[in-house]
């Protein structure tokens, strides 16, 4: 989903290396009406410095750089995730094979 969100932010001609910061600017776009795109999948990349529970991110980071050589919560979620990213990139093509143009909002325009 992250690769997702980098991909339509080349599409506005931006390079991002901050996850949060993509996030970000997807949910700024989207609040515009610029593009049209899921919450659920900005809520998924979303990295939140005051954490209530445990997102996607924080379940990847584990999955990844954990000890566990395998983890039943994961294998319970694998369908359902293979749904969601599907969705994802079905949404994300949409955009980023769109012909019409995206410019940045000439509020973030430095």
């Amino acid at each position: 989903m992250y690769y997702c969100a980098l991909a339509i932010l080349i599409k506005f001609g931006i390079e991002s290396r901050s996850q949060k910061c993509t996030a970000l600017f997807l949910r700024y776009v989207k609040d515009k009406g610029i593009i049209d795109y899921d919450d659920e999948f900005i809520d998924r990349i979303m990295v939140y410095k005051e954490k209530e529970a445990e997102t996607d991110v924080d379940e990847r980071e584990k999955a990844r750089y954990g000890s566990s050589v395998r983890s039943e919560e994961i294998m319970q979620k694998y369908d359902f995730m293979i749904s969601v990213c599907k969705r994802c990139i079905s949404a994300c093509e949409e955009i980023v094979f769109s012909e019409k143009k995206f410019e940045l909002p000439k509020e973030l325009v430095g």
